[in-house]
Parts: C-alpha cells; sequence; structure tokens
C-alpha cells in the first residue's frame, strides 16, 4: 500500500493537474513536483493545530529544497528511480 506519491506536474492528466492546481489556488508549471501522503486519521492534528503544522510542514520543505538545491536534476531524479525500483522490487 503507497502512502506517498510524486510526479512532475507535466506528467499528470489534465484532471489532475488543474486539481492540484485548484488546492493549491496557482498554476503549476510542467517542472514543479507534485507530492500527496496520505496519512491514518491519528495522525492528523486537531484543527486548532493544522496551521502551525503546515508552516513548520512548508519550513522543512523548504530547508530540504535548499539543501537539494545544486545537486542537477538528472542526478535526484536518478536517485529517486533507484529508489522506487528497489522499493518496487522488495514488495514482490
Amino acid at each position: 500500500m503507497r502512502n506517498v506519491s510524486s510526479q512532475k506536474a507535466g506528467d499528470l492528466p489534465r484532471g489532475v493537474k488543474s486539481a492540484v492546481e485548484q488546492l493549491l489556488g496557482r498554476p503549476i508549471d510542467a517542472d514543479e513536483e507534485v507530492s500527496v501522503v496520505a496519512v491514518p486519521p491519528q495522525q492528523i492534528p486537531p484543527a486548532a493545530n493544522r496551521a502551525a503544522v503546515a508552516q513548520k510542514l512548508e519550513k522543512f520543505l523548504d530547508q530540504r529544497a535548499q539543501k537539494s538545491a545544486d545537486v542537477p536534476d538528472e542526478e535526484l531524479d536518478g536517485a529517486i528511480d533507484d529508489a522506487v525500483d528497489r522499493v518496487r522490487h522488495r514488495r514482490r
């Protein structure tokens, strides 16, 4: 069972891309990466804390993006492809 999915926006079907843009409230470029994470309900914070958690998550993701900013896209894509291949072969 997958809990995380990441794809380049340019690879998304038109309807999915449109739905993501609607959720984000802005257009997305074809070279942007879109990630979706599904978590069990007990891990979702109460409504009052969601904004604070979202800010912390956004800050964390921005820090991760800065750390990999100088890594070529081809190298990142290769590492992701290798990891996905390993996971797919373990599940069989």
